[in-house]
């Protein structure tokens, strides 16, 4: 007998019907891992933040933000231990090296979303965590250029001003060409 066998079959979801876009992250590919430390982009006596993590796919690349809040921090107008407020309060950007900049906020709104981007984004499309320590998952699109990255963070409810921090954005080109692709994104 196996572990799973009293286990019920699940019933069967009906998959919504939408299209697949390329400046979406993609169903279809497993991410090459870009080889970086942790690249602390603020912290206060409150919170800190950092890039703790980037994949990289053949179009776009993933970013994963951690921020730990300190037992008891309080700030600006409301009490930081409102997940809501703090939430709203942060502020995340990528500084790409040929000028042009990709600003994502929690909350954003996504109009147009069937019409290609004329810049980059930057999107938040998952992130959980407890009231002292918050991880995010942020898709940028396309591919940045070559040269420096900037990330670029500000969290006012805890005190961390506009800060940068950066690296090589060849890391992340590099890994792109690692991305495994899976089967056609529009097979089926």
């Amino acid at each position: 007998m196996g572990f799973f066998d009293e286990v019920p079959a699940p019933e069967p979801d009906p998959e919504p019907s939408r299209t697949h876009h390329p400046w979406d992250l993609p169903e279809a590919e497993f991410p090459g891992v870009v080889a970086i430390d942790t690249v602390q982009l603020g912290r206060t006596e409150q919170a800190a933040v950092a890039v703790t993590g980037i994949s990289a796919f053949s179009a776009g690349f993933e970013i994963f933000l951690t921020a730990r809040i300190r037992p008891g921090a309080r700030g600006g107008p409301g009490d930081a231990r409102d997940p809501h407020a703090a939430r709203q309060s942060f502020r995340f950007g990528l500084a790409l090296s040929d000028g042009r900049k990709a600003i994502g906020r929690y909350g954003g709104q996504r109009n147009g979303h069937d019409r290609e981007p004329a810049e980059p984004i930057l999107r938040p499309f998952a992130f959980g965590g407890s009231p002292r320590s918050q991880i995010s998952r942020w898709w940028a699109w396309p591919l940045p250029p070559g040269g420096p990255l900037g990330f670029v963070c500000e969290w006012p409810i805890f005190g961390i001003a506009e800060t940068r921090a950066g690296i090589d954005a060849q890391l992340i080109l590099d890994a792109a060409r690692r991305s495994v692709r899976l089967w056609p994104d529009d097979e089926g």
